[in-house]
């Protein structure tokens, strides 16, 4: 991956459009991994190699969610991905979704420095109103990096993910256009 293909930028990584190039690497198999994907749906069913690039073809052309790949700049790894998903054109929102699976780079803000990257797009390109997500209660790792982006905490629903076997408090979180510091 080289710098001229990347969407945005920072010093440190670079986005761009998910494509079939990046089910050469180790993508695939985050979509199995059981404590990549604790606190989201990916773990549920089987992925495989063919339905992770039937996912990926079926982004082109969809105008309802973005889907980049992020790469650590200084080897070329492929790190993670995140989303907007779930748009609503007439309430200009969306709902920003994360999967970082290449587990040696976590808990060093890459995921933020993209998702700063993704909400500034999101506000300025897209022209969205409001960016949201929601995590498991205990997911606290998610709960830090929402409050890190400015995200404001607006409600619980009661036991409304299931989870390793039971249900467990969902913790919204969301983010105005008028209240983003990027």
């Amino acid at each position: 991956m080289t710098k001229n293909h990347y969407i945005y930028e920072t010093q440190r990584i670079g986005v761009k459009g998910l494509t079939r190039e990046e089910l050469e690497g180790a993508y695939p198999h985050w979509l199995n991994d059981q404590a990549i994907c604790a606190f989201n749906s990916h773990g549920i069913y089987p992925a495989s190699r063919a339905s992770a690039a039937a996912f990926i073809d079926s982004l082109q052309g969809d105008r309802n969610q973005v889907v980049w790949a992020v790469y650590h700049k200084g080897d070329h790894c492929h790190i993670g991905n995140l989303s907007l998903q779930a748009m609503h054109w007439i309430n200009r929102s969306a709902e920003i979704a994360f999967l970082f699976g290449a587990r040696s780079y976590w808990g060093q803000g890459y995921a933020e420095e993209a998702a700063r990257l993704l909400l500034r797009h999101g506000f300025r390109q897209l022209n969205l109103h409001r960016i949201y997500c929601a995590t498991a209660a205990s997911n606290t790792g998610m709960r830090r990096l929402a409050e890190k982006l400015g995200m404001c905490e607006e409600g619980t629903r009661r036991q409304a993910l299931y989870l390793d076997g039971r249900y467990v408090d969902a913790v919204e979180f969301g983010l105005l256009c008028d209240e983003f510091a990027g």
